[in-house]
């Protein structure tokens, strides 16, 4: 009867470190998945900032228009409410993708910790495998 309990708890000492490796295994195939969702989401933060600067520009280039053209004209009108409303639609629409942008950057940090946490955990795991082939050992050393 001791054979078969020791046996038993060598078994279940290898049952744990399977389960551990495939926790491991687990931990590392979520981190490569995170890491791509963080590169994929830089990638698109930088998209959009080379839109939002495209924007600004074109913005500039407008106003810049406008104002040569209102300058042309020496018996012309104050801008119209119309203009107002375009300058205000414009701003409006930069302001939702300056809060877009915010959002993918906030996303982007709470991917980042997440990847943080993780790796933590598989330096952990990894210090924990090498205590169980250590404590494994040392149970067999004892046995003789």
């Amino acid at each position: 009867m001791e054979k078969e309990s020791t046996g038993s708890t060598g078994s279940g000492a290898v049952n744990r470190e399977v389960a551990l490796e495939k926790i491991l295994a687990e931990e590392v195939a979520k981190r490569c998945e995170a890491e791509r969702e963080a590169e994929e989401l830089r990638r698109q933060m930088q998209l959009l900032e080379a839109e939002v600067l495209d924007l600004r520009r074109a913005r500039g280039a407008k106003k810049g228009f406008v104002l040569c053209t209102s300058a042309g004209h020496e018996g012309a009108a104050a801008p119209t409410a119309r203009d107002a409303d375009c300058t205000e639609n414009g701003g409006s629409a930069l302001h939702n993708e300056i809060n877009r942008l915010r959002q993918c950057v906030k996303r982007q940090n709470a991917l980042i910790d997440v990847l943080r946490r993780q790796k933590v955990l598989l330096e952990a795991s990894a210090a924990i495998n090498i205590s169980v082939r250590d404590f494994n050992k040392q149970l067999e050393i004892h046995k003789v």
